[in-house]
């Protein structure tokens, strides 16, 4: 499980890079709507870390995908929702810095990322 742990965490460690970079060029480069790019941001990474947590984290090529995939938009569906209150409660209620805020959302929902991918989407502990 500890291994398992690790994987899933160097996985969502370059997905945490692929979301900020890509939240900071639609939001202070292109000038985008903070939360759309913050939505899109989590969105992309989430697409990366499924593709490599199906092949790497999981070693997953059973499963049948399109199953996989609908538990996994479930699970992104619930995650984005839980980031943006996450993130609009310390950036708007608490008015900490965007991007810590998104920090603290990143921190929080990668609990309920690595619950569901291992017992729902990837049903890992069979």
């Amino acid at each position: 499980m500890s291994f398992l742990l690790l994987k899933f965490a160097l996985v969502g460690l370059l997905g945490v890079m692929i979301n900020f970079s890509s939240t900071w060029i639609l939001k202070d480069i292109i000038n985008a709507n903070k939360y759309f790019s913050n939505a899109t941001g989590y969105s992309i990474a989430m697409t990366f870390n499924f593709i490599l947590n199906k092949i790497w984290t999981f070693s997953d090529g059973y499963d049948i995908i399109f199953l996989q995939i609908l538990k996994f938009l479930f699970v992104i569906s619930m995650g984005v929702l839980l980031n943006h209150f996450i993130v609009f409660y310390f950036h708007e209620k608490n008015k900490l810095n965007f991007y810590f805020s998104k920090l603290i959302a990143v921190a929080m929902v990668f609990v309920w990322n690595f619950s569901m991918h291992s017992y729902f989407t990837f049903n890992y502990f069979k």
